[in-house]
């Protein structure tokens, strides 16, 4: 049996609407997270080898040198191929604190992360969805 989480009298602000149905969207997902079993020790993912427990990223046998967050932020997006994470999804879950709005932290490092992936592969294997945020394709 479902029941109502929230409500809202009429006339209601717009602005009151959304930052609710944010919540809700936000602790959806953190139950979501809570639920899911523990994941891979090493996936691979566009023929990268990425190791949780070395914290390695190899291409080809060669090391591909990152930083503890730029790791993390692969390890995300690469352990859910297809899946497109939220510039607020990615800092929660990397940082794991709030997000304090529109800040350009999340965009330099995906951007510096394609950089070093880019220079040992050949090709960008980060896309960036318009106006939803970043994922990585199966």
């Amino acid at each position: 049996m479902s029941g109502a989480d929230d409500y809202l009298i009429k006339p209601f602000n717009p602005l009151e609407l959304v930052a609710r149905v944010k919540s809700l969207l936000r602790r959806t997902f953190q139950y979501n997270q809570q639920a899911k079993p523990p994941q891979a020790d090493e996936i691979r993912v566009h023929g990268l080898t990425i190791n949780r427990s070395s914290r390695q990223v190899k291409w080809q046998d060669e090391v591909i040198a990152l930083t503890a967050r730029e790791f993390d932020i692969l390890y995300l997006l690469g352990s859910h191929p297809g899946r497109v994470f939220s510039t607020e999804e990615i800092y929660q879950l990397v940082w794991k604190e709030a997000y304090m709005g529109s800040n350009n932290t999340v965009m330099v490092h995906i951007s510096n992360l394609r950089d070093k992936l880019e220079k040992h592969i050949g090709y960008k294997i980060i896309q960036t969805v318009w106006g939803v945020g970043y994922k990585i394709d199966a």
